[in-house]
């Protein structure tokens, strides 16, 4: 997914290798899938987990900043993949998407409903998807293009915020029924909305330009700094202004650096992936569960909300923020995933994503195209 997700504002209501990209064909999955952008997944799962339930701040309000708008650039960068792909029926990959998104409103709808201690980001997730895939076929052969719309997106973004909760505040009969739905996913969320989303998402677009250069550990490790270099001065500077730069604001520096900072995440998996299969194979197997975990975000996410609103109960809807809560979620969402991305080689909900999928005609080409296919492993 990536699907895509705090203590304030966004939390209550080879030897460096050369050679492609690291892909692989995993039981159950769709094609061969890039290591890297699957760590990056798990990195989104288990940020969303401190950001949701850690009882303090510090280093750990990092997770604040980085946990939904990196779901928001793998959804970009997973979109820009399939649609470079050679021999595809692009207009399916829309299809597919827009289901895809009205699957992830409805799910989305429903864990809110069973448990109300998290904002579930699930159903802005789905509105994203639903609004890139089109935006997408359309954009990805242009990418300066692409890219002053994440610049102009992250600078009207907050006007068209601004506006319309003005025109709620003044007249809340406009935000009745599923009207108030559709306005809070798109602009007026109080810690997520399309109009944040947006931006980072062309950007993961954009993003997959690079992803054939993520060859070489040296280059890639130095790509990941640059970007969340710019993030932290980004957000520095935008800490100076009057919107502020706070987590979840909305604000054009906000959105700025949180695109960034998301980037230089997805990048640095990349990395992360180009050591253990090079220089440091003996911590691949400390990877294993991040790769489960972000190859099963979807149930990841759905197993949270799962086990928080089984634990609610037990304690008679006691805040979530302990670190008993913290360490026993996470251990079930890893544990989870990791079983069954071993035993079965998917997910629940990601068979489900399979299932809603519009039928396929002709086959699928590499990971990337005018990238060698990858070797099954």
């Amino acid at each position: 997914m990536a699907t895509d997700a705090t203590p304030t504002g966004g939390r209550h209501r080879s030897r460096t290798r050369r050679g492609p990209a690291p892909a692989a064909t995993r039981p159950g999955s769709t094609g061969p899938r890039l290591e890297g952008l699957d760590v990056a997944r798990g990195l989104a799962v288990l940020s969303m987990l401190v950001a949701h339930l850690s009882p303090v701040g510090g280093v750990l309000d990092v997770s604040e900043y980085l946990t939904a708008p990196l779901f928001a650039v793998t959804i970009g960068v997973a979109l820009g993949v399939r649609l470079s792909r050679a021999d595809v029926d692009r207009r399916r990959i829309v299809a597919d998407d827009v289901l895809r998104g009205v699957l992830l409103v409805l799910v989305g709808v429903l864990l809110q409903a069973l448990y109300g201690q998290i904002d579930v980001v699930l159903p802005y997730l789905g509105v994203l998807v639903v609004v890139l895939a089109p935006l997408a076929l359309l954009l990805r052969r242009l990418p300066v293009l692409t890219l002053g719309l994440v610049t102009a997106g992250a600078v009207l973004g907050p006007l068209v915020t601004e506006r319309l909760r003005d025109r709620v505040a003044a007249d809340p009969s406009v935000a009745a029924g599923v009207t108030g739905d559709l306005l809070r996913w798109v602009a007026t969320g109080p810690n997520y909305r399309l109009v944040s989303f947006l931006p980072m998402a062309l950007a993961g677009v954009v993003l997959v330009l690079l992803l054939p250069r993520l060859t070489r550990l040296a280059l890639t490790s130095g790509i990941a700094a640059v970007l969340l270099g710019t993030s932290a001065v980004i957000h520095l500077i935008g800490r100076t202004t009057e919107d502020g730069a706070a987590p979840y604001s909305g604000t054009t520096a906000e959105v700025l650096a949180a695109t960034f900072l998301a980037c230089g995440a997805v990048v640095a998996s990349f990395a992360v992936v180009l050591l253990v299969r090079g220089p440091a194979p003996g911590l691949a197997r400390a990877l294993t569960p991040v790769l489960a975990v972000g190859r099963l975000a979807f149930t990841a996410y759905t197993v949270q909300i799962l086990v928080l609103a089984a634990i609610s109960l037990a304690r008679g809807g006691a805040d979530d923020d302990t670190w008993p809560v913290l360490v026993g979620t996470t251990a079930v969402v890893v544990g989870v995933c990791w079983v069954l991305d071993r035993r079965v080689g998917t997910g629940p909900l990601e068979a489900l994503v399979r299932a809603t999928r519009m039928p396929s005609r002709g086959r699928h080409g590499g990971p990337l195209s005018g990238l060698r296919p990858p070797r099954a492993r």
